[in-house]
């Protein structure tokens, strides 16, 4: 570890239960990734040119979730019984919400690095403040403000990168259809990776290309992560928290799109207008959480029905789903999520 990892590991330790087994090494994991973003980000917060931090950042999704074999248990075990008591934080800014207001690609994409600027400063200020002396409180929110700056580092690929002229039309949501394959299969849903691999191979030319089946191997794990937003959605619908965040976290650990960068390509800017809409006026957190999973599995549902989606459809949809996961995780730990019980 360098200096500025083993202070800032020190200082972390004040968020944590004094009888917390995996403390020290909790510590030092996070403070490694906390100080990764806080380099990352840095170049964001002075308006440097976005590319280079937005990929440094969206490549630190695998480390979000703070797992190691001999180290750290994972974010949600963290959660559970790691920390130090806290309270309810205020709700961050949305991922995605709002940056499909306008049409024009100019004005969405501004809007993309205004939010990576100002969560980045949001980033360093929590590091600065943590260093100082952590609880839980404030490691919560710095944890949350990474996820924000994964997300957005993430669907920054849609805009950033040239417009694919071929991207073909934006697959429609089927939701409610999605939601009742879930209740009927139950938990046999998250196991039918096959069969929608054989579906999809079957329907669509485009997944012959090689490429798709390495994008698959990642794309087939969010079939549980979809029955994990199921339980989200409707847990917040009866004004509470589910307790397991887990998938979510899981989501963001297993993000790896340098696999199949080749797929990569900027989505139109209608897609982004579909997919991105501005959120109700006034909303009360609780009615956040729940609208948000929603998008999320409608999102999934155009990848579950994805029948003439182009490849650059295939991506784009993952990384919406993924940007998603990442501010809905972000959410549900700053209103409590994953704390223990009275």
């Amino acid at each position: 570890m360098t200096p500025a990892e083993e202070t800032l590991a020190r200082a972390l330790l004040g968020a944590f239960r004094p009888d917390f087994a995996e403390r020290e090494a909790t510590a030092r994991q996070v403070a490694e990734l906390i100080l990764d973003a806080v380099s990352a980000g840095l170049p964001l917060s002075r308006h440097e040119p976005a590319d280079v931090p937005l990929a440094e950042l969206e490549a630190l999704a695998q480390q979000s979730d703070v797992y190691a074999w001999e180290g750290a248990p994972g974010w949600d075990v963290v959660l559970a019984r790691g920390l130090a008591p806290r309270g309810q934080l205020p709700p961050g800014p949305p991922v995605l919400d709002g940056i499909g207001a306008r049409p024009e690609r100019t004005q969405q994409r501004g809007e993309l690095k205004r939010r990576a600027h100002a969560e980045a400063g949001r980033l360093i200020a929590l590091s600065r403040e943590s260093t100082q002396g952590a609880t839980a409180s404030v490691l919560v929110a710095t944890h949350a403000s990474l996820l924000r700056l994964v997300g957005l580092a993430s669907a920054s690929s849609l805009l950033l990168l040239p417009e694919d002229a071929d991207a073909g039309a934006l697959p429609p949501s089927r939701g409610a259809d999605l939601i009742r394959e879930i209740e009927d299969r139950g938990e046999s849903f998250a196991l039918a990776q096959e069969e929608w691999l054989a579906r999809l191979m079957a329907d669509n030319p485009a997944t012959s290309d090689p490429i798709f089946r390495t994008f698959y191997a990642g794309l087939s794990q969010s079939l549980r992560v979809a029955g994990a937003l199921r339980l989200f959605h409707d847990e917040a619908a009866e004004d509470r928290l589910a307790e397991d965040g887990e998938a979510l976290l899981g989501a963001l650990g297993t993000w790896q799109p340098v696999r199949w960068a080749s797929m990569r390509r900027g989505a139109p800017s209608p897609w982004i207008e579909a997919l991105c809409p501005a959120a109700p006026a006034q909303e009360i957190p609780l009615r956040r959480l729940e609208r948000e999973c929603a998008q999320a599995l409608e999102s999934f549902s155009r990848l579950w029905f994805a029948g003439g989606v182009s490849l650059t459809g295939f991506a784009a949809l993952a990384t919406v789903f993924t940007a998603r996961c990442a501010g809905i995780a972000a959410l549900w730990e700053e209103l409590g999520g994953g704390a223990p019980g009275p």
